[in-house]
C-alpha cells in the first residue's frame, strides 16, 4: 500500500560574499562564533558533492580567514530551512537532513529564487521565506515471516512562485 504525504519546506536565501565572513570573524573573539549569526546551511560545492546541502559551519569553517583584497571576493549560497510539517520534521530528525536530501542538487533547485544579500543579512532585515514542494511516499507491505515493512522515498516535486501558485519541476 502506497501513501502520499505532501507539505511544503520554508528557505531562507541569502548570497554572502568571503569578506563579510572576514568582517564578521574579526570583531568576535572566536573566529568560529561566526556561524551562529549565518545561515545555517549551504551547497557542497566539491566536485563529487553534486550540489548537495551540507552544514555552513562545516563546509566553510576556512572562508573569510583573511580579507580577499587583490582576489575576486567569492559569494556563496547560505540558507536556512523550516519544515511547516511535523511528518517532514519527524523524518529530517530520524534520518538527518544531509542524508535524506543528499540525492538533491541544491544549487539547480535554489537557482529559482533570488537570494538576499550579505549586505540584507546586516541590517537584519526579513527574509523572503521560498516555498519547496515536498512529497513524501510510503510503501507499506506485509510479509508473513517478517511483519511489516515501510519503505521511504522523498521528492522535491517544485515550489511555490510570488503569488503562492506550484510550480513543478520537469522529470
Amino acid at each position: 500500500m502506497k501513501t502520499l504525504h505532501k507539505t511544503l519546506m520554508g528557505v531562507e536565501l541569502f548570497e554572502i560574499s568571503s569578506n563579510y565572513i572576514y568582517k564578521l570573524r574579526i570583531v568576535h573573539k572566536d573566529p568560529n562564533e561566526v556561524f551562529s549569526f549565518l545561515p545555517m546551511y549551504t551547497i557542497n560545492t566539491n566536485k563529487e558533492a553534486h550540489n548537495q546541502i551540507m552544514l555552513a559551519e562545516y563546509f566553510h569553517r576556512f572562508t573569510g580567514d583573511y580579507e580577499n583584497e587583490d582576489e575576486k571576493n567569492e559569494k556563496w549560497l547560505f540558507f536556512n530551512l523550516n519544515t511547516l510539517d511535523s511528518q517532514l520534521n519527524e523524518e529530517i530528525s530520524q534520518t538527518g537532513i544531509e542524508d535524506l536530501f543528499k540525492e538533491f542538487d541544491f544549487l539547480k533547485i535554489l537557482s529559482n529564487f533570488v537570494p538576499h544579500s550579505d549586505d540584507d543579512l546586516s541590517k537584519f532585515i526579513f527574509p523572503t521565506v521560498h516555498y519547496l514542494i515536498v512529497e513524501i511516499t510510503y510503501d507499506v507491505s506485509y510479509d508473513h515471516e517478517g511483519g511489516y515493512d515501510c519503505d521511504m522515498n522523498i521528492d522535491i516535486t517544485g515550489y511555490l512562485d510570488d503569488n503562492l501558485e506550484a510550480i513543478y519541476f520537469k522529470k
